[in-house]
């Protein structure tokens, strides 16, 4: 409680940017979940840092909000602060803050004629959201347009790392708790980006339930297979929990009709897994 009490007194001598008691689901894809102790939005790199610090003196758990997507949060919310970088929503050239919008940065550079970023047309994610987790599907991954990460340390010193050294794997990274502030991008010119990201874009618009309340693939892809083809071979598309169904557009898809609750969706997935022939393991975080 102490603890607690230190963090919400440093955060107001400060007048970093926050909210007590603050409700997630509202700023996530899916809209399901409750509240976090502290919603917390630093201004700049040095607020970012002192902010970690603080928590971390005081023991306070962090977590950090990009867009919301590929995310589900318990109806009981989360304990601690939860830092989300809105503010980090630059862009210059090819170097880009972590809060900017993924899918504005791959329509702008394809309007530019850049190659590299149209693979990711349509992914609802912030750029950092995306980097940690190394967003992708069939076309490609953001990993092979990076050209370096800059991370805030557990030191509280900002570091820029190399495509390499971000250790980028299959819906994942070798970040661990360095916090990513900004990324450079290595993209080509290319006279067909144009129209490969408007096909792109169309292929999902078609086969994805885009425009509905849902948080993107819930279940990483098994080796050799397809995790909504194997949901789709078990004829679970439509099953429903709650206000929460299976989408009949894509199996790997679970949609929030609107007033969903998390264990809806956790009771849903629990279905899935059971009377799938195979583990399919969860791509979306869990908080």
């Amino acid at each position: 409680m102490l603890a607690v009490h230190a963090f919400d007194t440093f955060l107001r001598e400060r007048a970093i940017p926050f909210r007590a008691e603050a409700p997630l689901g509202p700023l996530t894809t899916l809209k399901v979940g409750g509240p976090a102790d502290y919603l917390v939005e630093p201004r700049d790199e040095t607020e970012l840092a002192d902010v970690f610090r603080a928590a971390w003196e005081g023991d306070v758990p962090v977590r950090f909000l990009g867009s919301g997507a590929n995310l589900l949060v318990r109806d009981e919310g989360v304990r601690g602060a939860v830092v989300r970088l809105s503010r980090f929503d630059r862009r210059h050239g090819l170097h880009v803050q972590a809060g900017y919008n993924l899918a504005k940065l791959c329509k702008e550079t394809a309007a530019e004629g850049l190659a590299g970023l149209e693979v990711l047309a349509g992914v609802p994610a912030t750029v950092g959201g995306a980097i940690r987790m190394n967003a992708g599907g069939r076309h490609g991954e953001i990993a092979s347009a990076v050209r370096y990460v800059d991370v805030l340390t557990t030191a509280g010193q900002v570091r820029r790392l190399s495509r390499e050294e971000v250790g980028f794997r299959y819906r994942g990274t070798r970040l661990d708790g360095a916090i990513v502030v900004a990324a450079g991008f290595d993209l080509k010119p290319d006279d067909g980006v144009r129209a490969r990201y408007d096909a792109i874009l169309g292929e999902k618009k078609r086969s994805q339930p885009l425009g509905t309340h849902n948080a993107g693939c819930m279940f990483k892809n098994p080796p050799g297979g397809h995790a909504g083809r194997i949901i789709d071979q078990c004829g679970l598309k439509g099953l429903r929990v709650g206000d929460a169904h299976v989408s009949r557009k894509h199996a790997n898809f679970i949609v929030n009709d609107g007033r969903a609750t998390a264990a809806d969706v956790l009771r849903l997935v629990d279905l899935i897994q059971r009377r799938a022939p195979v583990p399919l393991e969860l791509e979306v975080l869990v908080w």
